[in-house]
């Protein structure tokens, strides 16, 4: 239905609304009906007829049917937003919004061959891409492909997962991490949790000012993570010269939250390294994958589903890189070097920075 068709007024476009759903439980309500054929009741359609309504409305038994408001609207992760295709959901990555999937590619890098997709995992729009390379990294070794180096996007990468790749499958995410996010490492940096040593053996915490923590419990947070909770003493935070830039705390002395040993170096040694010179030369080969992305967009299609369903719509991943896979390999064998990346006109007119 388009927007044009509908009433123009909030209250009439509600009014309408609540007249579709008392028309689908009145459809719904016949076709449950003692008398009503019981064949209809199993039938694919009906069922999501049911979960659509239940979703988008209330209905009380002694009161009229009315549209649900978005707070009580289902998660994104199990609301239908297409009759059509109960498996896609909606989602929003920064400025783009869609309805659908997500496709998370794989591919080579090596400069003495040609850059193959070596693997295509198709999941729920809705599924965070740190879920998914643990399944990557599983698929990868069944066929004998894992990299020494896998380079991700920040985004599929954190402490847990730096180190378990390294155990799991002998793999280093070679990616950059979110920084500390904690108002002291923004606008009191001497005073951020990295400026603190931990003795790890005797579980005491040093901080800048010499005072060693009172407390170390091993906690688990909210996602289940194991986490170490650790304390000062509130006579020495009282009377601190710096206590404002260390904590905004007004009687509760200073207190640190980390993750176990092995993540926190790893994530504080990433934090450390990622910004050198050495680090993003390496790096630089990921930007690699959007071209990769934007091929598979302009030359095949990517973003567009021909299939209903999350296993045919992998399928139709799976023929694309088949199909890019063969063009580089073409293209290779005939000599015809990767581009390089394309600059508009009015870019290159950019003046040079020293």
């Amino acid at each position: 239905m388009e927007n044009y068709r509908l009433p123009k007024l909030d209250s009439e476009r509600e009014s309408l609304a609540n007249q579709i759903g008392a028309d689908g439980f009145a459809l719904l309500k016949a076709i449950f009906a003692p008398n009503a054929p019981e064949w209809l009741r199993c039938h694919c359609a009906v069922e999501i007829l049911r979960l659509v309504w239940v979703q988008q409305f209330y209905a009380p038994i002694d009161s009229k049917v009315q549209w649900r408001v978005p707070k009580d609207m289902p998660p994104s992760a199990i609301a239908i937003h297409s009759p059509y295709d109960i498996e896609a959901h909606y989602s929003s990555k920064r400025s783009v919004n869609w309805v659908g999937y997500k496709a998370h590619v794989t591919e080579s890098c090596d400069e003495d061959c040609p850059h193959f997709i070596t693997h295509v995992h198709t999941t729920s729009s809705t599924l965070t891409d740190e879920a998914v390379v643990e399944p990557i990294h599983q698929a990868l070794s069944d066929r004998d492909l894992l990299p020494k180096e896998h380079l991700m996007d920040r985004g599929y990468v954190n402490a847990k997962l730096l180190v378990k790749s390294q155990i799991d499958y002998g793999i280093e995410l070679v990616s950059p991490v979110g920084s500390d996010p904690s108002w002291q490492a923004h606008h009191h940096p001497k005073f951020a949790s990295n400026q603190f040593q931990i003795d790890w053996d005797k579980q005491v915490a040093t901080c800048p000012k010499g005072h060693q923590s009172q407390t170390w419990s091993e906690k688990v947070d909210e996602s289940g993570q194991p986490i170490i909770d650790i304390r000062f003493a509130q006579s020495a935070c009282r009377a601190c010269p710096s206590k404002s830039r260390c904590t905004r705390a007004q009687t509760q002395p200073r207190g640190l939250t980390i993750r176990s040993q092995n993540e926190y170096l790893a994530l504080s040694h990433r934090r450390a390294v990622q910004n050198t010179s050495e680090f993003l030369q390496i790096y630089c080969h990921w930007a690699g994958i959007e071209g990769t992305l934007s091929q598979g967009i302009r030359r095949s299609n990517l973003r567009q589903s021909r299939y209903v369903g999350l296993v045919k719509t992998h399928l139709q991943h799976i023929l694309i890189a088949a199909a890019l896979n063969l063009c580089r390999l073409d293209a290779w064998v005939n000599g015809i070097p990767l581009a390089p990346t394309r600059y508009s006109r009015f870019l290159l007119l950019r003046p040079k920075t020293r």
